[in-house]
């Protein structure tokens, strides 16, 4: 990771790939490497990097993280209410939501907001319903991951019905993945539920944007349980094999 080409002009300029740590004040310009994986994300880029673990007895030589770079200025507000809802995550849904840092700092010589979290290595997109009967069959085959999305698809519906109805952000196709430990991973970070009731909030005009993301979120929140029942195993094969 330290760069044998650090030297202050290099520093100073970096390259494309280099570039969050150029514009992260708590990130140093020579000390960081990151690629740049996505670029569709409503709130922010993601970029991926790796840190020499502190202590390689522990059996990892490096972790894994990403750094969400944010596409808009985020206000102390702001700050509160996203550790907030990602806290609400983490407590309900434990190692389905990987671990992550907010940390308000300069980005672009401008206070904000970025997020770094545990890196996860995407095998499979389990919400997109183009990918309907190979969803089925890897639940099928991973009990592990057919009940942490029983879990997960459990706990958004019981979200929705208490006093305060939210909905866990399902627009973004890779909001919830399967990753190469077959295992449920919800990875987003930035503005995680969305609230019905800001829909008509004071009257005002319908906000259609917010209102296509929550039919979108809906839909798949609906697939999602298709699948997961599609998926469960044959009763008389589990009660000794009968036919």
């Amino acid at each position: 990771m330290a760069r044998s080409d650090a030297g202050s002009d290099a520093g100073s300029q970096g390259r494309d790939e280099d570039r969050p740590a150029l514009e992260i004040a708590c990130l140093h310009p020579n000390s960081r490497r990151a690629s740049l994986v996505s670029t569709t994300g409503t709130h922010c880029r993601v970029w991926r990097s790796a840190l020499k673990a502190p202590d390689r007895t522990a059996g990892e030589g490096y972790v894994e993280f990403v750094i969400k770079y944010p596409r808009d200025r985020y206000q102390p507000s702001d700050v509160r209410l996203l550790v907030k809802q990602h806290r609400a995550l983490r407590e309900a849904l434990g190692d389905i939501v990987p671990e992550a840092l907010f940390v308000v700092t300069q980005v672009g010589g401008e206070p904000n907001l970025v997020v770094i979290a545990r890196a996860v290595n995407i095998w499979f997109n389990i919400a997109n319903p183009t990918n309907r009967e190979e969803a089925i069959g890897l639940l099928h085959r991973y009990p592990l991951a057919r009940d942490q999305l029983g879990v997960f698809v459990k706990q958004v519906r019981r979200w929705r019905e208490q006093p305060d109805p939210r909905l866990v952000d399902l627009y973004g196709l890779d909001n919830l993945v399967m990753d190469n430990q077959r295992r449920i991973r919800y990875i987003d970070s930035y503005f995680v539920f969305f609230f019905e009731d800001m829909l008509h909030l004071l009257g005002g005009e319908p906000d259609y944007e917010l209102e296509d993301k929550i039919r979108v979120s809906l839909k798949r929140l609906a697939y999602l349980e298709e699948i997961l029942k599609a998926s469960e195993p044959d009763r008389e094969t589990t009660e000794g094999g009968r036919t």
